[in-house]
């Protein structure tokens, strides 16, 4: 059961927030003072970070503490794994890396992304290191070890720290003294941190070791942080430092621990798709390190406020709020909680959270992308009595999408925003159907028809920019024009459906030592291949074409029909087509990768291998 709080709240009456001058830089151009944007922005391509209007490309870069790689045309390809510029520090997946890397020739250990040197314990072993921080592949047991929790919250009073006698066999006694200090753990070297000796002990136990029956194996002792340092302590690496001595031998014990915010704020999602037409819903995980009172979860519910904002060429602004609601689960220091918001202008882009929780504020970045979708061809006539309008979905992230199928409301681009056609061109008054919805797995696609003359009677449209709104994926456009066409260009434009016996595409892969082949003889695959060969247009070609092109892979498309004859085109570069054997024409850019997309589809060959970029 969880104990929940909604609380719908009006529009925040706080100010838009404005970016810190490191965030936006102002152009030189003195006439017009127009701020140059920093930070990403995206395309059908894919993701870019733009530095005061100017894509990083080619190169490796930190962004708000993660390291990214760019393409030579600036496109984020993911995050790093490897050193940074300098060689100093190790990434893994764009974050700073604790634990082993490398090889057995150079294996090395690392704490927040640098190599420790020298003797170091992990776990219940002393690893050496040379001075370059490589394993120097000695290693033994620790006879004694001090140990903490892995994290402790930054704010932390008290840290228990357990000193262990591992070695029963030598008889040794340890004395085991106060610990003397505490140092942090900055850009791959200890350096100490505080001054203050007001540090205290609970039940410390001072000999440790070889006493026959009176042998103690650990003890336990207490080290005061928040004295120490006169504060709280900053997020990273700590080690509290234990002096042991052993007859004339003195050495030091170190207990290392990660400090970690009291209270971290999350986004449950790293990607949002943007619908375009409806409000979208955050999720937001607060974990709650700290262990004072003051900051349990169920005392944080009262004087929540959420706020969203979206990234500007001009700055952070103020999305539209409709409200939150926060709960937690019973016996979990958390917080969940829930906000819905409408995007601002552009839809896709960089957002972020501001929420105050005990009277604190916290920021959490996040994103609106969209699933690649592109159409079929270029543009479709309106001097044509049946329209049908082909799309290839893609989804391009790491995870499972889900998206509608009912392609059904038509939008007009007007004044830089979309009309709906449905008052001024609808077939019916109200479109009822059931939604449905696919789920299209990471690095897979799928073909959608949206058929638009079943819809909108075409005779009330006019040329012009149109998209049709899919749901979690958003407007995706095409052109319809009213041009008067010359039937040549539409070879397949007179054929019907019951004159086809079999509409078949194949694939020649590696030249021709491989092919695919997706045949249709019925059904939806058959009705929508008929669709979209029908629409096709083609144009004589003034350039030449070679038929040898280098790494291409050609595309056959027969049409037997049933009177015994056939109509063939064969690609052999990506807008060259062969139509019957005869002359060269020139298509849409988009014809022959959207037919290979429908043979992969169809064979159901696993298609996270055609082509996907990674994105930040």
């Amino acid at each position: 059961m969880k104990n929940f709080t909604n609380k719908l709240t009006a529009v925040l009456a706080a100010a838009v927030m404005t970016v810190s001058a490191a965030g936006i830089s102002v152009s030189a151009d003195t006439e017009t003072d127009t701020p140059k944007y920093t930070g990403w922005s995206s395309d059908e391509k894919g993701w870019q970070y733009l530095s005061e209007g100017v894509p990083y490309a080619s190169d490796s870069r930190l962004i708000n503490g993660v390291y990214y790689r760019f393409s030579l045309n600036g496109y984020c390809l993911g995050t790093c794994t490897g050193w940074s510029k300098t060689g100093k520090c190790y990434y893994q997946d764009g974050l700073p890396h604790t634990g082993w890397i490398g090889d057995d020739g150079s294996r090395q250990y690392c704490l927040d992304g640098y190599p420790v040197t020298g003797d170091f314990q992990i776990g219940d072993r002393i690893y050496s290191f040379d001075k370059k921080g490589i394993y120097t592949g000695k290693s033994s047991p620790a006879v004694l070890t001090a140990s903490c929790g892995e994290s402790v919250s930054a704010d932390a009073e008290k840290i228990s720290i357990t000193v262990k006698y591992n070695d029963g066999n030598d008889n040794i006694s340890y004395t085991i003294s106060e610990p003397a200090k505490m140092e942090h753990w900055e850009n791959g070297k200890w350096k100490r941190c505080g001054k203050s000796s007001q540090y205290a002990l609970d039940g410390i136990a001072y000999e440790l070791g070889g006493l026959g029956d009176c042998s103690v194996n650990s003890t336990n002792m207490a080290f005061y942080p928040h004295r120490y340092m006169g504060g709280d302590m900053s997020e990273g690496y700590y080690r509290v430092i234990v002096p042991v001595s052993y007859g004339e031998t003195k050495k030091d014990l170190y207990a290392v621990f990660r400090a970690v915010p009291p209270v971290e704020v999350k986004m449950s999602e790293e990607i949002y798709i943007a619908n375009n037409a409806r409000n979208t819903t955050v999720g937001i995980n607060v974990d709650i390190n700290s262990k004072k009172d003051t900051l349990k979860a169920e005392k944080l519910l009262d004087g929540i406020k959420l706020e969203v904002q979206q990234k500007t060429e001009s700055g952070w602004e103020t999305c539209e709020d409709f409200g939150y609601a926060a709960g937690y689960p019973d016996k979990e220091n958390k917080l969940e909680i829930s906000g819905e918001f409408f995007p601002g202008t552009g839809y896709t882009g960089y957002y972020r959270t501001i929420l105050t929780v005990g009277g604190k504020e916290y920021t959490a970045p996040f994103r609106i992308d969209n699933i690649w979708a592109t159409p079929w061809l270029d543009e479709y006539s309106l001097k044509n009595d049946d329209i049908t309008v082909s799309f290839t979905v893609r989804n391009k992230f790491d995870k499972s999408v889900k998206i509608g199928t009912d392609l059904i409301s038509l939008f007009k681009k007007e004044s830089g925003g979309w009309k709906d056609m449905q008052d001024t061109a609808g077939r019916f008054d109200c479109i009822e159907i059931d939604p449905s919805y696919i789920t299209l797995e990471s690095g897979h696609f799928t073909a959608l028809s949206f058929d638009l003359s079943e819809y909108y009677d075409t005779s009330k449209l006019k040329a012009g920019d149109y998209a049709v709104l899919i749901d979690g994926v958003g407007y995706v456009e095409f052109k319809l024009t009213d041009k008067e066409e010359k039937a040549r260009d539409f070879p397949f434009a007179s054929l019907k459906a019951e004159d086809i016996k079999e509409i078949r595409i194949i694939s020649y892969e590696c030249g021709s030592e491989h092919k695919i082949t997706a045949s249709f003889k019925n059904g939806s695959y058959f009705e929508r291949s008929f669709d979209y060969l029908r629409q096709l247009k083609f144009k004589n070609a003034i350039e030449k074409y070679s038929t040898d092109a280098v790494g291409a892979s050609p595309l056959e498309v027969i049409v037997r029909l049933k009177n015994g004859r056939k109509k063939t085109l064969y690609f052999y570069e990506s807008c060259a087509v062969l139509y019957n054997g005869g002359k060269t024409y020139i298509c849409s850019k988009y014809v022959c990768p959207a037919l290979y997309d429908f043979v992969i589809e169809n064979n159901d060959v696993d298609r996270k291998y055609y082509g996907y970029r990674n994105t930040p």
